[in-house]
């Protein structure tokens, strides 16, 4: 992981050998709760906090699903992004994940399990590995590098109208620091007809320490608006 562009190249070679598994994956029609993380539609959106603006992307194909966010500050203007393709059989879902800004590079394989509890109600266990290097302070092309390790869970209540409520707790342990880093997230969505949807979310990040020194507790709100085809 040596540059944003490489580390971009990088995701488009892995798109590109998995639209070879599209062809052997027929696409199932199917009703979805548009929250399920496992589900596999295709979408268009923004979503806004006070400090970020984000577009955000989604295609499925059947078992095969591709996701791309493009945030930007509101006030400088700087980009950041994250590609995922995920890939979804009978509830069990394994990802690729690339996060990427000027300065940090993050790189995560995870997998994912659905369980139904009742017809409204769904649990997915999530565990994902990966890597992550910072760009030195003042040090050109001189980074921090430390592999990762993530747990969480997603739960999920369906309504029938298609609506939804979600909880996402998850900690991410940082090898080279030594310390995990707790999370927690929480929202919903509210369809305002058959392919339109507004929702919100409050994404809550424990005090925790890393490379630069200790990081405050940090809570940031998200409205969100999709579009579905």
């Amino acid at each position: 992981m040596k540059t944003l562009t490489s580390t971009f190249t990088a995701l488009s070679i892995a798109t590109l050998f998995s639209f070879n598994a599209i062809a052997a994956d027929p696409e199932v029609e199917q009703d979805v709760n548009y929250g399920d993380p496992t589900a596999s539609f295709s979408t268009i959106g923004i979503s806004a906090s006070k400090d970020t603006t984000q577009l955000n992307g989604m295609a499925g194909f059947g078992a095969n699903i591709f996701q791309l966010d493009i945030a930007a500050d509101n006030k400088t203007g700087d980009l950041n992004g994250r590609g995922r393709y995920f890939h979804v059989t009978d509830g069990l879902g394994y990802s690729v994940d690339v996060l990427a800004d000027a300065n940090s590079q993050t790189v995560l394989g995870g997998l994912i399990y659905k369980f139904q509890v009742t017809d409204n109600i769904s649990i997915f266990p999530m565990l994902s590995g990966g890597a992550t290097q910072v760009k030195r302070p003042g040090e050109d092309n001189k980074y921090d590098r430390s592999g990762l390790a993530q747990a969480g869970v997603y739960a999920m209540y369906g309504f029938d109208a298609g609506h939804w409520l979600y909880a996402n707790p998850k900690t991410t342990y940082h090898v080279k620091n030594k310390a995990f880093i707790n999370q927690v997230e929480l929202g919903g969505g509210f369809m305002v007809s058959s392919n339109i949807s507004v929702g919100a979310k409050v994404e809550y990040t424990a005090e925790h320490k890393n490379q630069f020194g200790t990081m405050k507790a940090d809570t940031v709100t998200w409205l969100q608006a999709n579009y579905y085809f």
